[in-house]
């Protein structure tokens, strides 16, 4: 019995060892994750329902902290969601660093300012949401890097510059709301590459030129926002490949010429929206001896 003992302890021991050894290297990855949201809770200049400051502690898990969530394998922060807490602050290049992160949500704050780009380390970013924030500056295009992007949407705050063509890069997304900002130009013609898209809203901005044909390619799409642009041009014919449009929105613009008459055979389409635009009604079709 006590040879037998004897030999099971070596076993014991190697199995302390190794479970010591695992939880070192989760805490030492748990570290960086720390980190990085400790240096966004001190670029936090107004809590005032002391969220970050109650409960974002330096001695805690951090996978306890409000509004934090790890994976189980990995005990890395995978999703940060402080939504409407009335933040305010600016976003530090050290958020960056949340390798694992797959969901990012600071909507409805009062961030502002540029956002790093550091952020375009976030390869595995499948949602990120921070609207009705004051984030300033050029529309960066390195969202454009994020090849398991599903959702984007920056709507409401301060942005400018031109829509960047490499959107056209993510496969994936499925929605896109640019709305509310000031964004100028034209929207690009790369859009049309994003054929999972089912909601695209680019309303309220600056937007300049026509609808672009390739429109037409976004099959999938459910819900397409236009309105309040300074848009020219007519109506594409091609929107009435859309078959699975539920809301078509081009009002306040300087749209003109005839309203398609294809876009009458949009089952799915409850109601468009085209008003304060240069139109003259729906399209005639003519027959074959009129065309001749």
């Amino acid at each position: 019995m006590e040879k037998k003992l004897h030999h099971y302890i070596p076993l014991a021991v190697w199995l302390v060892h190794c479970l010591m050894a695992c939880s070192a290297k989760m805490q030492t990855n748990n570290i960086t994750d720390k980190s990085a949201l400790l240096a966004l809770k001190q670029h936090v200049a107004s809590d005032p329902y002391k969220v970050l400051e109650n409960y974002w502690i330096a001695n805690a898990l951090v996978c306890d902290w409000i509004g934090v969530s790890c994976g189980i394998q990995h005990h890395r922060v995978t999703a940060l969601n402080i939504s409407f807490m009335d933040l305010t602050g600016i976003i530090p290049s050290h958020l960056g660093n949340l390798s694992f992160l797959v969901s990012l949500d600071l909507s409805g704050n009062n961030f502002q300012g540029k956002l790093p780009g550091e952020l375009s380390r976030l390869r595995c970013l499948r949602f990120m949401n921070i609207k009705l924030n004051n984030f300033s500056g050029e529309i960066p295009s390195w969202f454009g890097s994020f090849p398991e992007l599903q959702l984007l949407s920056l709507s409401s705050n301060e942005f400018s510059g031109q829509i960047p063509s490499e959107y056209g890069k993510l496969m994936m997304l499925e929605g896109l709301y640019l709305a509310r900002n000031s964004f100028k130009g034209l929207i690009p013609q790369e859009i049309g590459d994003l054929i999972n898209l089912k909601a695209l809203g680019i309303d309220s901005n600056l937007l300049t030129g026509s609808i672009p044909r390739e429109i037409g390619n976004l099959t999938m799409l459910e819900e397409l926002y236009l309105g309040l642009n300074n848009l020219t041009g007519v109506i594409p014919q091609v929107i009435s490949e859309l078959t699975n449009l539920i809301l078509l929105s081009v009002e306040n613009n300087r749209i003109m010429g005839s309203i398609p008459r294809a876009i009458g055979n949009l089952t799915m389409l409850k109601e468009p929206y085209l008003g304060v635009n240069k139109l003259i009604g729906m399209a005639i079709d003519k027959t074959d001896d009129e065309k001749t």
